[in-house]
């Protein structure tokens, strides 16, 4: 009995009807010989039988065979639960992505575009080194945005190509493996390359890609491994709000470690 009370519970929660719920645990108690059975055991009107019945056989918790009508195991509602979980999640992960940009006007914004899969998270990610700019300016957490995406070999991709025409600054909260790749002495010199690591700061899983002078803006984040995406927006006003925070932060870094 508190076995079902449990099930009952949680089938409401997973969306069941009341009806729905009772004509279940009715046959999973006890198989019926017929329709009519159910509704002498339920006290459910026929139609609303009949309409819970058709509901549970779309979604094979039941059957009706030439012996009896039984319940079935939950298999196939877990296995649609986690289905609209999947689905809901990247919907919830797709309204989290553009809600910080909501506020600005939308003259501000001249492109945006996101990318869900690999391939179009590592084509954006490459297509950034490619720009027209100066400088290139990352900040956050490499270590665990290029494992996510593949491998180091992609940063070294982006390296070689952004080091044809431009120099490179990051600010990078988290160091290991990945980034020490990229700190000989050598390459530091040879590539143009400056890193400051900041392990202190709780950035993790995300990874932002800027410049200069060109208003591209890549934000990459990871954080959660089902649904990795990347945001591409061009705006001269999220651009040089980067901008800003990057040349500000040392002097803020400095400002924040004073104050403890």
């Amino acid at each position: 009995m508190v076995l079902h009370k449990k099930l009952e519970k949680l089938l409401l929660e997973a969306g069941l009807s009341e009806q729905e719920v009772l004509v279940y645990i009715s046959l999973l108690k006890k198989p019926a010989s017929s329709i009519w059975e159910i509704i002498q055991r339920t006290g459910l009107r026929k139609s609303t039988v009949y309409d819970a019945f058709s509901i549970l056989k779309n979604l094979q918790m039941v059957e009706k065979t030439p012996e009896a009508i039984r319940a079935l195991s939950l298999k196939t509602l877990v296995a649609e639960l986690l289905r609209k979980r999947r689905k809901t999640g990247k919907i919830a992960y797709k309204l989290k992505e553009i809600a910080p940009f909501l506020r600005l006007p939308r003259e501000a914004i001249e492109d945006f575009e996101t990318f869900y899969t690999p391939d179009q998270i590592i084509d954006a990610y490459l297509t950034m080194a490619t720009l027209p700019y100066d400088v290139n300016l990352d900040f956050g957490d490499y270590e665990n945005f290029i494992t996510a995406i593949g491998s180091n070999d992609l940063g070294l991709q982006f390296r070689n190509k952004r080091a044809k025409h431009a120099s490179h600054h990051a600010i990078c909260t988290t160091y290991g493996s990945n980034l020490a790749a990229f700190c000989k002495k050598e390459d530091l010199e040879k590539f143009k390359n400056i890193f400051d690591v900041h392990t202190e700061i709780n950035f993790k899983n995300r990874w932002i890609i800027f410049s200069d002078t060109n208003d591209y803006v890549l934000f990459n984040d990871v954080s959660e491994p089902d649904y990795p995406y990347s945001t591409l927006i061009k705006s001269k006003v999220i651009a040089d709000i980067q901008r800003l925070q990057f040349d500000n932060f040392p002097r803020l870094f400095r400002k924040a470690q004073n104050s403890f």
